[in-house]
């Protein structure tokens, strides 16, 4: 949500059901309202508390399921520590830090279950996680695919008949829908429906269709990259073209509207995000590229390797989502709450293939310096040219 709008929000929460504020979001921040009895900083308080939680939840995740050397466990929380502040969502005042921490939860319940065999409270768990995330966010919907892609992943670790594997979805669809029902019910008591966070310009257009307009005058040459087209110059392209030449307010209608163009853009997306993944994490591409090289060469290119990693299937899996069904210019934030954990998986790899003797001694220490160097070199223009914006 905007500043202001929240803001707004924080005195009246009756008035952001009504008009669809987050809802976790805003409640969270009239809490610290109470204690700080100032909108503004209370905003920028909750972001900042959420991911720091996000932070402790990665170190959490680390120690339990990830048993690091000091040097890579350092390593690690350096990492995740410059994707989350470079990436400028701390002070922001905006609620992706809270969808952040709940992406943290539901991958510890994720690898617990997978550890203990078992997945029959952690479905209550994540249908509430769910819920929460698209209370703080309608956008969370986008989440839905690969969070199904990650636990049908752990359905087949488990190995789990048919009825057990349904059981599970249903407990966890039932828990999410009820979840969301109850932090409606005054919304639905009234009879006024669900109310959820999303991006609204005008009456007259959506999010969607701007952002669609912008994908085809960006590839035209009329719309730098990372810019949007007015919603002035949406209204105007409409009335002169008619509705139809625009999706609809939805994802199905943006992805078949044209596919053609959809794949194009899916392509071009997705080649996209090599830089801004390089920019917040370093080399850690490159590291999970040599990890995979070095697995398959040590034991061969095994899929039930590969099922296993949660973490790195859930983020890219996501990426790709975001790919698909944003045609324009894809936000690096949308990603960050995953990203942040991708250096748990990676320098558990390499610790794993690279194996602490003298002859590896060197290796290690190029490594690990040279990616604190490049995090370095890479960051440091963006956060002095961005300085103010960060506090």
């Amino acid at each position: 949500p905007s500043l202001v709008g929240s803001e707004m929000c924080i005195r009246d929460s009756s008035e952001a059901l009504l008009k669809g504020n987050s809802i976790i979001f805003n409640l969270s921040a009239s809490f610290f309202n109470l204690i700080i009895d100032n909108p503004l900083y209370s905003l920028r308080v909750t972001s900042l508390f959420f991911g720091l939680l996000a932070l402790l939840m990665v170190i959490r995740i680390q120690k339990t399921f990830f048993p690091l050397y000091k040097e890579y466990s350092q390593l690690a929380a350096v990492t995740s520590i410059s994707i989350l502040t470079v990436s400028s969502i701390f002070l922001s005042g905006i609620n992706d830090t809270i969808i952040y921490f709940l992406g943290t939860v539901f991958v510890f319940y994720i690898l617990k279950s997978h550890r203990e065999k078992r997945i029959n409270r952690s479905s209550l768990i994540i249908g509430v996680i769910i819920a929460l995330m698209i209370l703080t966010r309608k956008m969370s919907l986008i989440y839905l695919p690969a969070i199904f892609l990650i636990l049908l992943l752990l359905y087949s670790s488990l190995k789990m008949n048919l009825f057990l594997k349904l059981r599970s979805l249903g407990v966890i669809s039932v828990v999410a829908i009820a979840t969301i029902t109850l932090f409606n019910l005054p919304n639905v008591i009234d009879g006024k429906g669900m109310s959820f966070h999303e991006k609204k310009l005008d009456e007259e257009i959506s999010w969607i269709q701007l952002q669609y307009l912008t994908a085809v005058k960006e590839s035209e040459g009329g719309v730098e990259d990372g810019q949007h087209v007015s919603v002035e110059y949406v209204k105007q392209y409409i009335a002169k073209n008619g509705k139809e030449s625009l999706p609809e307010n939805s994802l199905t209608s943006v992805i078949f509207f044209d596919f053609g163009f959809t794949v194009k853009q899916f392509f071009k997306n997705a080649f996209k995000q090599v830089v801004p993944i390089t920019r917040l994490s370093g080399l850690l591409l490159v590291f999970l590229i040599l990890g995979i090289l070095l697995t398959i060469k040590k034991e061969g290119f095994k899929l039930s390797l590969i099922k296993q990693e949660y973490i790195t299937i859930f983020l890219f899996s996501f990426i790709l989502i975001l790919c698909i069904v944003s045609i324009n210019y894809i936000e690096p934030r949308w990603y960050v709450g995953i990203l942040i954990l991708l250096p748990l998986p990676v320098y558990s790899i390499l610790q794993k293939r690279i194996l602490k003797t003298k002859k590896n001694e060197l290796f290690n220490f190029l490594l690990i310096n040279g990616q604190l160097a490049f995090i370095i070199v890479m960051n440091a223009p963006y956060i002095l040219s961005n300085y103010k914006h960060l506090v």
